[in-house]
């Protein structure tokens, strides 16, 4: 299977002079997480991307004026592309080389013609493959153990979602969440039974 045959078409998509609250709105509207950036409407290179991310570190905490920052102001230049006939191993190695759940796929000019998600890859393999791939996706990288200090560095397609395949996926998404949250419900039940004995 190559990229072609497993990709969504015509995907949305910004321009650099959107302001960061378009591509907000952008996000909301496709429930994604990232959103390719092109150079303009007419060529339609692909020159980054902007994540959920990007606005949250590159915006919100250092206090900039939503309808003021642009896009290409914050999005991150560093964006991982495939090609049409790339074959789906082959997304699937970017995929956890570079710790991210969606790709742009570009044509020979490099123009945006479709997107591939983890929600595709979830669609056509097991779910024991899909797991796998998101467990080496989520796996913790030095950028991010530095970014976790304060010390933020240039990142690219750390944060991307939008699979929309309901809270089943949550574990697959995100397992140390899911732990935390298990881990929690049993701490608070174990609280309400030590309660209900103590009544007693």
């Amino acid at each position: 299977m190559n990229c072609r045959q497993l990709m969504t078409h015509e995907p949305a998509f910004c321009v650099p002079q959107d302001t960061v609250v378009t591509a907000a709105m952008v996000m909301k509207g496709q429930n994604v997480g990232s959103v390719p950036v092109i150079s303009d409407r007419n060529s339609g290179h692909v020159i980054g991307i902007i994540t959920d991310r990007d606005i949250a570190v590159r915006v919100v905490a250092e206090q900039r004026e939503y309808y003021h920052t642009h896009v290409g102001d914050v999005m991150s230049k560093d964006v991982v592309t495939c090609k049409m006939d790339d074959d789906y191993d082959e997304v699937i190695a970017a995929m956890k080389e570079n710790q991210i759940h969606r790709i742009p796929v570009v044509d020979s000019a490099k123009r945006l013609v479709g997107i591939i998600a983890l929600a595709d890859v979830a669609r056509t393999h097991e779910p024991r493959t899909v797991g796998e791939t998101v467990e080496e996706i989520s796996q913790p990288s030095d950028a991010r153990e530095r970014e976790s200090t304060g010390n933020y560095t240039k990142t690219s397609l750390l944060v991307a979602g939008g699979i929309g395949l309901g809270a089943g996926l949550i574990y697959l998404l995100d397992p140390r969440w899911a732990r935390r949250a298990r881990e929690a419900v049993a701490s608070s039940a174990g609280k309400q039974d030590s309660t209900e004995d103590a009544k007693q």
